[in-house]
Protein backbone atom coordinates (compact mmCIF):
# COMPACT_ATOMS: atom_id res chain seq x y z
CA UNK A 1 0.00 0.00 0.00
CA UNK A 2 2.62 2.11 0.61
CA UNK A 3 4.18 2.22 -2.68
CA UNK A 4 1.13 2.57 -4.25
CA UNK A 5 0.65 5.71 -2.35
CA UNK A 6 4.32 6.84 -3.49
CA UNK A 7 2.72 6.30 -6.90
CA UNK A 8 -0.27 7.81 -6.37
CA UNK A 9 1.51 11.02 -4.81
CA UNK A 10 3.58 11.16 -7.92
CA UNK A 11 1.04 10.86 -10.61
CA UNK A 12 -0.88 13.93 -8.91
CA UNK A 13 2.33 16.17 -8.82
CA UNK A 14 3.34 15.42 -12.10
CA UNK A 15 -0.27 15.92 -13.22
CA UNK A 16 -0.50 19.44 -11.13
CA UNK A 17 3.00 20.62 -12.58
CA UNK A 18 1.51 21.00 -15.72
CA UNK A 19 -1.07 23.76 -14.89
CA UNK A 20 0.99 26.18 -13.57
CA UNK A 21 -1.78 28.71 -14.74
CA UNK A 22 -3.46 27.85 -11.89
CA UNK A 23 -0.41 28.16 -9.19
CA UNK A 24 -0.56 31.68 -10.35
CA UNK A 25 -3.24 32.38 -10.30
CA UNK A 26 -3.12 31.03 -6.48
CA UNK A 27 -0.76 33.19 -5.36
CA UNK A 28 -1.48 36.21 -7.51
CA UNK A 29 -4.76 36.68 -6.37
CA UNK A 30 -3.69 37.04 -2.84
CA UNK A 31 -0.26 39.31 -3.54
CA UNK A 32 -2.41 41.02 -5.42
CA UNK A 33 -4.66 42.19 -2.63
CA UNK A 34 -2.01 41.92 0.20
CA UNK A 35 0.69 44.38 -1.85
CA UNK A 36 -2.52 46.90 -2.33
CA UNK A 37 -3.69 46.62 1.67
CA UNK A 38 -0.51 46.88 2.86
CA UNK A 39 1.31 49.66 0.72
CA UNK A 40 -2.25 51.67 1.77
CA UNK A 41 -1.35 51.07 5.48
CA UNK A 42 2.18 51.65 5.04
CA UNK A 43 1.69 54.66 3.08
CA UNK A 44 -1.03 56.27 5.07
CA UNK A 45 0.99 56.52 8.21
CA UNK A 46 2.55 59.76 8.01
CA UNK A 47 1.36 63.18 8.04
CA UNK A 48 0.85 65.67 4.76
CA UNK A 49 3.30 67.83 3.85
CA UNK A 50 2.54 71.11 1.88
CA UNK A 51 4.59 73.79 0.40
CA UNK A 52 4.12 77.65 1.03
CA UNK A 53 5.62 79.59 -1.44
CA UNK A 54 6.86 83.62 0.28
CA UNK A 55 7.63 86.60 -1.62
CA UNK A 56 9.15 89.01 0.56
CA UNK A 57 9.47 92.00 -1.30
CA UNK A 58 10.15 94.00 2.35
CA UNK A 59 13.28 92.03 3.85
CA UNK A 60 12.60 93.38 7.27
CA UNK A 61 12.98 92.12 10.68
CA UNK A 62 9.34 91.81 11.04
CA UNK A 63 8.85 90.14 7.45
CA UNK A 64 11.18 87.43 8.62
CA UNK A 65 9.42 86.95 11.58
CA UNK A 66 6.50 86.16 9.74
CA UNK A 67 7.85 83.93 6.87
CA UNK A 68 9.45 82.00 10.16
CA UNK A 69 6.22 81.61 12.29
CA UNK A 70 5.14 78.98 9.25
CA UNK A 71 7.63 76.51 10.16
CA UNK A 72 8.47 76.80 13.82
CA UNK A 73 7.37 73.42 16.48
CA UNK A 74 5.02 71.31 15.13
CA UNK A 75 3.77 73.17 12.03
CA UNK A 76 7.10 72.83 10.48
CA UNK A 77 6.24 69.40 9.97
CA UNK A 78 3.09 70.47 8.03
CA UNK A 79 4.43 73.12 5.91
CA UNK A 80 7.93 73.32 4.13
CA UNK A 81 8.76 77.18 3.47
CA UNK A 82 10.46 78.18 0.42
CA UNK A 83 11.65 82.06 -0.28
CA UNK A 84 10.29 82.74 -4.17
CA UNK A 85 10.00 85.69 -6.24
CA UNK A 86 6.76 86.90 -7.39
CA UNK A 87 6.67 85.74 -10.55
CA UNK A 88 7.99 82.32 -9.68
CA UNK A 89 5.38 82.20 -6.96
CA UNK A 90 2.65 82.86 -9.32
CA UNK A 91 3.62 80.16 -11.41
CA UNK A 92 4.21 77.36 -9.18
CA UNK A 93 0.75 77.96 -7.25
CA UNK A 94 -1.21 78.29 -10.78
CA UNK A 95 0.41 74.94 -11.48
CA UNK A 96 -0.12 73.66 -8.67
CA UNK A 97 2.95 73.12 -6.85
CA UNK A 98 2.12 74.58 -3.41
CA UNK A 99 -0.55 74.48 -0.55
CA UNK A 100 -0.19 78.30 -0.49
CA UNK A 101 1.64 81.80 -1.93
CA UNK A 102 2.12 84.74 0.23
CA UNK A 103 3.03 88.17 -0.81
CA UNK A 104 4.64 90.49 1.72
CA UNK A 105 4.64 93.48 0.32
CA UNK A 106 7.56 96.17 0.45
CA UNK A 107 6.84 98.79 3.41
CA UNK A 108 5.52 95.87 5.70
CA UNK A 109 7.47 97.02 8.42
CA UNK A 110 6.99 100.49 8.41
CA UNK A 111 3.30 100.66 7.49
CA UNK A 112 2.80 98.31 11.18
CA UNK A 113 5.32 100.30 12.98
CA UNK A 114 3.27 103.42 11.93
CA UNK A 115 -0.49 101.51 12.10
CA UNK A 116 -1.06 102.52 8.38
CA UNK A 117 -2.78 99.75 6.35
CA UNK A 118 -1.53 97.42 4.73
CA UNK A 119 -2.23 94.00 2.52
CA UNK A 120 -0.80 90.94 2.68
CA UNK A 121 -2.01 88.32 -0.55
CA UNK A 122 -2.27 85.05 0.11
CA UNK A 123 -3.04 82.62 -2.46
CA UNK A 124 -4.08 78.90 -1.82
CA UNK A 125 -4.69 75.71 -4.23
CA UNK A 126 -7.83 74.92 -4.60
CA UNK A 127 -6.75 70.79 -5.30
CA UNK A 128 -6.16 70.90 -1.95
CA UNK A 129 -8.12 70.93 1.30
CA UNK A 130 -6.44 70.63 4.78
CA UNK A 131 -3.29 72.30 4.19
CA UNK A 132 -4.40 75.68 2.74
CA UNK A 133 -6.93 75.96 5.56
CA UNK A 134 -4.32 75.49 8.14
CA UNK A 135 -2.14 78.33 6.35
CA UNK A 136 -4.82 80.73 6.34
CA UNK A 137 -5.75 80.33 10.12
CA UNK A 138 -1.89 81.03 10.97
CA UNK A 139 -1.71 83.60 8.51
CA UNK A 140 -5.34 84.93 10.17
CA UNK A 141 -3.50 84.61 13.80
CA UNK A 142 -0.91 86.54 12.98
CA UNK A 143 -2.59 89.51 12.01
CA UNK A 144 -4.59 89.09 14.63
CA UNK A 145 -1.07 88.71 16.96
CA UNK A 146 0.25 92.12 15.08
CA UNK A 147 -3.06 94.39 16.24
CA UNK A 148 -2.87 93.56 19.76
CA UNK A 149 0.60 94.00 19.79
CA UNK A 150 0.24 97.52 18.61
CA UNK A 151 -3.17 97.93 21.01
CA UNK A 152 -0.95 96.91 23.75
CA UNK A 153 2.52 97.83 23.08
CA UNK A 154 2.44 101.07 21.16
CA UNK A 155 3.52 103.81 22.35
CA UNK A 156 6.73 102.00 23.52
CA UNK A 157 6.76 100.96 19.85
CA UNK A 158 6.71 104.62 18.69
CA UNK A 159 9.30 105.26 21.39
CA UNK A 160 11.73 103.28 20.14
CA UNK A 161 11.18 103.74 16.20
CA UNK A 162 11.62 107.80 17.33
CA UNK A 163 14.75 106.86 18.86
CA UNK A 164 16.03 104.50 16.64
CA UNK A 165 15.47 107.46 14.00
CA UNK A 166 17.79 109.98 16.00
CA UNK A 167 20.57 107.67 17.01
CA UNK A 168 21.55 104.61 19.16
CA UNK A 169 19.31 105.14 22.40
CA UNK A 170 21.19 105.07 25.67
CA UNK A 171 20.76 102.90 28.52
CA UNK A 172 18.62 104.81 30.49
CA UNK A 173 16.13 105.02 28.03
CA UNK A 174 16.14 101.15 27.30
CA UNK A 175 15.55 100.84 30.72
CA UNK A 176 12.60 102.29 30.77
CA UNK A 177 11.12 101.37 27.79
CA UNK A 178 11.74 97.48 29.37
CA UNK A 179 9.79 98.46 32.34
CA UNK A 180 6.68 99.82 30.65
CA UNK A 181 6.65 96.85 28.72
CA UNK A 182 6.87 94.22 31.35
CA UNK A 183 4.22 96.65 33.29
CA UNK A 184 1.71 96.30 30.44
CA UNK A 185 2.75 92.62 30.41
CA UNK A 186 2.35 91.52 34.07
CA UNK A 187 -1.20 94.15 34.50
CA UNK A 188 -2.79 91.76 31.44
CA UNK A 189 -0.89 88.24 32.15
CA UNK A 190 -3.75 87.91 35.34
CA UNK A 191 -6.42 87.97 31.94
CA UNK A 192 -4.85 85.89 30.04
CA UNK A 193 -3.67 83.17 32.19
CA UNK A 194 -6.55 82.96 34.64
CA UNK A 195 -5.95 80.91 37.75
CA UNK A 196 -6.66 77.02 37.20
CA UNK A 197 -7.49 74.26 39.53
CA UNK A 198 -4.86 71.98 40.81
CA UNK A 199 -4.28 69.27 38.48
CA UNK A 200 -2.38 65.82 39.36
CA UNK A 201 -1.22 64.09 36.41
CA UNK A 202 -0.74 60.19 37.30
CA UNK A 203 1.05 58.50 34.56
CA UNK A 204 -0.54 55.33 33.43
CA UNK A 205 0.89 51.59 33.15
CA UNK A 206 3.03 51.27 30.36
CA UNK A 207 1.24 49.79 27.39
CA UNK A 208 2.64 46.55 25.77
CA UNK A 209 3.98 47.57 22.24
CA UNK A 210 1.31 46.79 19.62
CA UNK A 211 2.09 44.48 16.21
CA UNK A 212 2.30 46.36 13.27
CA UNK A 213 -1.64 46.46 11.33
CA UNK A 214 0.14 45.18 8.36
CA UNK A 215 1.30 41.93 9.57
CA UNK A 216 -2.11 41.09 11.05
CA UNK A 217 -2.67 41.05 7.39
CA UNK A 218 -0.13 38.93 6.58
CA UNK A 219 -2.19 35.91 7.90
CA UNK A 220 -5.50 36.05 6.34
CA UNK A 221 -3.59 36.85 3.27
CA UNK A 222 -1.36 33.75 3.10
CA UNK A 223 -5.23 31.41 3.65
CA UNK A 224 -6.80 33.01 0.98
CA UNK A 225 -3.69 31.14 -1.53
CA UNK A 226 -4.23 28.27 0.83
CA UNK A 227 -8.00 28.53 0.37
CA UNK A 228 -7.73 29.00 -3.32
CA UNK A 229 -5.33 25.76 -4.35
CA UNK A 230 -6.86 23.78 -1.89
CA UNK A 231 -10.18 24.10 -3.44
CA UNK A 232 -8.70 23.56 -6.73
CA UNK A 233 -7.00 20.59 -6.18
CA UNK A 234 -10.04 18.99 -4.16
CA UNK A 235 -12.01 19.12 -7.66
CA UNK A 236 -9.68 16.88 -9.09
CA UNK A 237 -11.29 13.78 -7.86
CA UNK A 238 -14.28 14.86 -10.40
CA UNK A 239 -11.50 14.54 -12.97
CA UNK A 240 -10.44 11.10 -11.80
CA UNK A 241 -13.81 10.34 -11.98
CA UNK A 242 -14.69 11.12 -15.16
CA UNK A 243 -12.04 9.53 -16.36
CA UNK A 244 -12.41 6.08 -14.69
CA UNK A 245 -10.18 6.08 -12.27
CA UNK A 246 -12.01 5.71 -9.37
CA UNK A 247 -14.32 3.13 -10.48
CA UNK A 248 -11.25 0.50 -11.66
CA UNK A 249 -9.87 1.55 -7.87
CA UNK A 250 -13.32 0.97 -5.94
CA UNK A 251 -13.19 -2.84 -6.94
CA UNK A 252 -9.51 -3.23 -5.54
CA UNK A 253 -9.30 -3.75 -1.48
CA UNK A 254 -7.48 -1.17 0.34
CA UNK A 255 -5.73 0.92 -2.91
CA UNK A 256 -8.79 3.52 -2.28
CA UNK A 257 -7.39 4.00 1.30
CA UNK A 258 -3.86 4.92 -0.38
CA UNK A 259 -5.45 6.55 -3.09
CA UNK A 260 -6.83 9.45 -0.85
CA UNK A 261 -3.33 9.21 1.21
CA UNK A 262 -1.28 9.92 -1.90
CA UNK A 263 -3.55 12.76 -2.77
CA UNK A 264 -3.08 13.95 0.88
CA UNK A 265 0.33 13.65 0.06
CA UNK A 266 0.56 15.88 -3.22
CA UNK A 267 -1.53 18.78 -1.95
CA UNK A 268 0.64 18.54 1.63
CA UNK A 269 3.85 19.50 -0.95
CA UNK A 270 1.79 21.63 -2.93
CA UNK A 271 0.57 23.76 0.58
CA UNK A 272 4.07 23.31 1.61
CA UNK A 273 5.63 25.57 -1.57
CA UNK A 274 2.91 27.96 -1.21
CA UNK A 275 3.58 27.90 2.27
CA UNK A 276 6.69 28.51 1.47
CA UNK A 277 6.85 31.41 -0.77
CA UNK A 278 4.27 33.36 0.80
CA UNK A 279 5.62 32.97 4.45
CA UNK A 280 9.15 33.97 2.84
CA UNK A 281 8.06 37.13 1.46
CA UNK A 282 6.06 37.98 3.92
CA UNK A 283 9.12 37.25 7.44
CA UNK A 284 11.21 39.65 4.71
CA UNK A 285 9.21 42.36 4.09
CA UNK A 286 7.84 42.44 7.92
CA UNK A 287 11.42 41.56 9.53
CA UNK A 288 9.56 38.58 11.90
CA UNK A 289 12.37 36.55 13.16
CA UNK A 290 13.18 33.61 11.19
CA UNK A 291 12.77 31.04 14.12
CA UNK A 292 9.42 31.27 13.86
CA UNK A 293 9.34 30.32 10.07
CA UNK A 294 9.26 26.29 10.62
CA UNK A 295 6.52 26.06 13.03
CA UNK A 296 4.53 28.47 11.21
CA UNK A 297 5.25 26.49 7.37
CA UNK A 298 3.93 23.26 9.39
CA UNK A 299 0.91 24.55 10.52
CA UNK A 300 -0.07 26.35 7.54
CA UNK A 301 0.72 23.18 5.50
CA UNK A 302 -0.80 21.06 7.48
CA UNK A 303 -3.95 23.14 7.90
CA UNK A 304 -3.67 23.51 3.82
CA UNK A 305 -4.20 19.52 3.71
CA UNK A 306 -7.20 19.84 6.43
CA UNK A 307 -9.09 22.22 3.97
CA UNK A 308 -8.20 20.36 0.74
CA UNK A 309 -9.88 17.12 2.27
CA UNK A 310 -12.91 19.01 3.82
CA UNK A 311 -13.56 20.12 0.65
CA UNK A 312 -13.03 17.22 -1.46
CA UNK A 313 -15.86 15.80 0.94
CA UNK A 314 -18.11 18.50 0.14
CA UNK A 315 -17.65 18.56 -3.54
CA UNK A 316 -18.60 14.72 -3.77
CA UNK A 317 -21.81 15.51 -2.32
CA UNK A 318 -22.79 17.20 -5.63
CA UNK A 319 -24.42 15.50 -8.33
CA UNK A 320 -22.23 17.05 -11.10
CA UNK A 321 -18.77 18.98 -11.45
CA UNK A 322 -20.17 22.29 -12.31
CA UNK A 323 -22.12 22.25 -9.07
CA UNK A 324 -19.83 21.39 -6.88
CA UNK A 325 -17.29 24.32 -7.99
CA UNK A 326 -19.89 26.58 -7.92
CA UNK A 327 -20.88 26.08 -4.39
CA UNK A 328 -17.19 25.85 -3.37
CA UNK A 329 -16.19 28.81 -4.88
CA UNK A 330 -19.14 30.96 -3.55
CA UNK A 331 -18.47 29.38 -0.22
CA UNK A 332 -14.56 30.91 -0.04
CA UNK A 333 -15.70 34.53 -0.02
CA UNK A 334 -17.66 34.12 3.06
CA UNK A 335 -15.01 31.77 4.64
CA UNK A 336 -12.17 34.55 3.99
CA UNK A 337 -14.83 37.52 4.78
CA UNK A 338 -15.53 35.48 8.47
CA UNK A 339 -12.07 34.35 8.88
CA UNK A 340 -9.64 36.92 8.57
CA UNK A 341 -8.52 37.65 4.77
CA UNK A 342 -9.96 41.22 4.51
CA UNK A 343 -9.84 41.97 8.05
CA UNK A 344 -7.83 41.56 10.40
CA UNK A 345 -9.24 39.58 13.40
CA UNK A 346 -7.65 41.34 16.21
CA UNK A 347 -9.38 44.51 14.67
CA UNK A 348 -12.68 43.06 14.48
CA UNK A 349 -15.53 43.59 17.33
CA UNK A 350 -15.07 40.57 19.86
CA UNK A 351 -18.30 38.59 18.44
CA UNK A 352 -17.34 39.00 15.36
CA UNK A 353 -13.91 37.74 15.78
CA UNK A 354 -15.38 34.67 17.70
CA UNK A 355 -17.66 33.33 14.66
CA UNK A 356 -14.50 33.99 12.59
CA UNK A 357 -12.00 31.82 14.90
CA UNK A 358 -14.68 29.32 14.63
CA UNK A 359 -14.54 28.82 11.06
CA UNK A 360 -12.05 26.57 9.78
CA UNK A 361 -9.52 29.25 7.85
CA UNK A 362 -10.20 31.51 11.25
CA UNK A 363 -9.03 29.35 13.74
CA UNK A 364 -5.92 28.75 11.14
CA UNK A 365 -5.53 32.60 10.57
CA UNK A 366 -6.11 32.80 14.68
CA UNK A 367 -2.96 30.74 16.09
CA UNK A 368 -0.68 31.75 13.06
CA UNK A 369 -1.29 35.51 14.02
CA UNK A 370 -0.05 34.24 17.29
CA UNK A 371 2.33 32.78 15.99
CA UNK A 372 4.31 35.46 13.96
CA UNK A 373 3.69 38.38 16.86
CA UNK A 374 4.77 35.83 20.15
CA UNK A 375 7.84 36.88 22.10
CA UNK A 376 9.36 33.33 20.87
CA UNK A 377 8.91 30.58 18.27
CA UNK A 378 6.68 27.08 18.65
CA UNK A 379 4.25 29.02 20.61
CA UNK A 380 1.00 27.11 19.58
CA UNK A 381 -0.17 24.79 22.53
CA UNK A 382 -0.71 21.32 21.58
CA UNK A 383 -4.31 21.28 21.79
CA UNK A 384 -4.38 23.69 18.53
CA UNK A 385 -2.26 21.07 16.98
CA UNK A 386 -4.44 18.04 17.79
CA UNK A 387 -7.46 19.81 16.52
CA UNK A 388 -5.98 20.57 13.27
CA UNK A 389 -4.43 17.24 13.06
CA UNK A 390 -7.83 15.19 13.92
CA UNK A 391 -9.70 17.58 11.53
CA UNK A 392 -7.69 16.89 8.88
CA UNK A 393 -7.52 13.33 9.50
CA UNK A 394 -11.63 13.04 9.53
CA UNK A 395 -11.77 15.20 6.54
CA UNK A 396 -9.52 12.74 4.74
CA UNK A 397 -10.97 9.59 6.22
CA UNK A 398 -14.83 11.54 5.15
CA UNK A 399 -13.55 11.62 1.61
CA UNK A 400 -12.62 7.70 1.69
CA UNK A 401 -16.05 6.87 2.90
CA UNK A 402 -17.18 8.96 0.26
CA UNK A 403 -15.46 7.46 -2.33
CA UNK A 404 -16.56 3.73 -1.36
CA UNK A 405 -20.65 4.59 -0.45
CA UNK A 406 -21.01 5.72 -4.21
CA UNK A 407 -19.01 8.32 -5.81
CA UNK A 408 -16.58 6.01 -7.12
CA UNK A 409 -19.04 3.94 -9.08
CA UNK A 410 -21.00 6.61 -10.80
Amino acid sequence: MFSFLVTSAKKDLARWRQDKTAFLIWLGIPFLIGGLITSMIDGGGGSPTGVLLIADQDSSLLSGFVAGAYSQDQLGELIVVEQVSIEEGEARINDGEASGFLTIPEGFQEAFLNETPVTLTLKTNPAQTILPGIIEDVTEILLDLGFYAQRLLGSEIQQIKNADENGLPNDVFVSGVAVDIQHKIDKVAPMLSPPVLDVVIIEPPPAEPQPDIALLFLPGIILMAVLFSSNSLAADYWEEREKGTLRRLVSTPGMLSGFVAGKAVAALVVMGLIATITLTIGFAYHDVAWSKFVSSLLWVSLGGVGLFAWFAALQMLFPNNQAANLVTTILLFPLMMAGGSFFPLAALPDWIAGIGRMSPNGFIVDRLSGELTAANAWSIDARSWLTLISVTVSGLALSTWRLRSGFARK
